[in-house]
C-alpha cells in the first residue's frame, strides 16, 4: 500500500511512498517517470537524506532514493539484516514504483549491495556507481573463510553490549576530513547513532559475511568507482576491474572523507552526470 505525498519539482513529479518487503515497511522516494531510474543507496547506519547533495542530479533524472531496511523511516524489525535482504528490498521499491532497470549508485556498505542486487537480478542492471566501498571478500576455501571469521570476530562484538553505542561514535569520528564541516560531523553522527544496535550489529555482521564472487567470475555491467585516496583502499582497484572488465572510470580524490558526496557535492555530481551520460550513447 502506498502513502504518497506528492510535491511538484520542476516538470518532474516526486513523491515520498511506503512499500513491504517480508512484512515490513520500505520507505522510498521517487523523482521523475519511467521504467529506467537511477537508484541511491546509503549506507551502514545511514539513510536516503545523506543524498541531500545529489538533488540536482535525482530531480532531473527518473530516481528512486531508498531508506534501506532497519534504517531512516523503514521499519526495523529483529531479522538478520543481510546483504540479501537489502538488495530484495530494492527490488520491491523498483517493483512498486514501476521501474524495471536501473543504475544503482552505492555508497560504502551499499556497494556491496548493490553487487548483491546484480548478483540476484543481472537483468535489471544497467550500471554501478561505487561510492568509497568495496565488493564482498572472496575465499579460496572454507577454512579460508572461517580464519577469516574468527579474525573479525572481535571487531564485530564490539557493536553489542553496553559499550557498543561509544564504540560506534569512534568508528563514525574517523570517517571525517578536513572538508567535513562542523555541521555535517553533527548532523552524519547524529543520524548514524540513531541507528538501532540491533540493526548496526547485523548489518556490520552481514557486509562482512557476504560472498563475494567465485573464482573467474566476472560482470559485464558498465562500472565507474570514486574512492578516498590512501593506503587502506590500495588494492581496491585491480579487484574491481578483475570482477568488472567493464569499469569506466575509477577516481581516487585525495584529501576526501569517507562521505565525499556530501563535502564536494559539484564535484561528485559532475561525476556522476558523465557516467550516466555515458551509459546513454551505448
Amino acid at each position: 500500500m502506498r502513502s504518497l505525498l506528492l510535491v511538484l519539482i520542476s516538470a518532474a513529479v516526486s513523491f515520498a511512498a511506503d512499500t513491504t518487503y517480508d512484512g515490513a515497511k520500505v520507505h522510498y522516494e521517487s523523482y521523475g517517470k519511467g521504467s529506467e531510474a537511477v537508484v541511491f543507496v546509503h549506507g551502514w547506519t545511514c539513510d536516503l537524506t545523506f543524498w541531500r547533495g545529489q538533488a540536482p542530479v535525482y530531480e532531473n533524472h527518473r530516481a528512486l532514493l531508498i531508506d534501506l531496511p532497519g534504517h531512516g523511516q523503514s521499519d526495523k524489525p529483529e531479522v538478520p539484516y543481510t546483504m540479501e535482504r537489502f538488495a530484495n528490498s530494492i527490488n520491491a521499491v523498483m517493483r512498486d514504483a514501476g521501474v524495471e532497470r536501473a543504475v544503482l549508485v552505492g555508497h560504502s556498505m551499499g556497494v556491496p549491495v548493490i553487487y548483491t542486487f546484480t548478483k540476484l537480478f543481472p537483468a535489471k542492471t544497467l550500471g554501478l556507481f561505487n561510492v568509497d566501498g568495496a565488493i564482498p571478500q572472496s575465499y579460496k576455501d572454507d577454512a579460508e573463510r572461517e580464519n577469516q571469521r574468527k579474525q573479525m570476530a572481535p571487531f564485530l562484538k564490539s557493536f553489542q553490549g553496553p559499550n557498543a553505542q561509544a564504540f560506534r561514535g569512534t568508528m563514525v569520528n574517523v570517517m571525517f576530513s578536513a572538508k567535513t564541516s562542523p555541521a555535517m560531523k553533527e548532523e552524519i553522527r547524529t543520524k548514524m547513532l540513531a541507528t538501532p544496535a540491533h540493526v548496526a550489529a547485523s548489518a556490520m555482521e552481514w557486509m562482512f559475511a557476504a560472498d563475494g564472487p567465485a573464482a573467474g567470475e566476472t560482470f559485464k555491467v558498465p562500472v565507474a568507482a570514486i574512492m578516498v585516496a590512501n593506503a587502506t583502499r590500495n588494492g581496491w582497484e585491480a579487484r574491481l576491474r578483475e570482477v568488472f572488465p567493464n569499469v569506466q572510470k575509477y577516481e581516487a580524490w585525495h584529501g576526501s572523507g569517507h562521505f565525499l558526496m556530501m563535502e564536494s557535492p559539484e564535484r561528485f555530481n559532475a561525476s556522476l552526470e558523465e557516467f550516466l551520460a555515458s551509459l546513454k550513447k551505448k
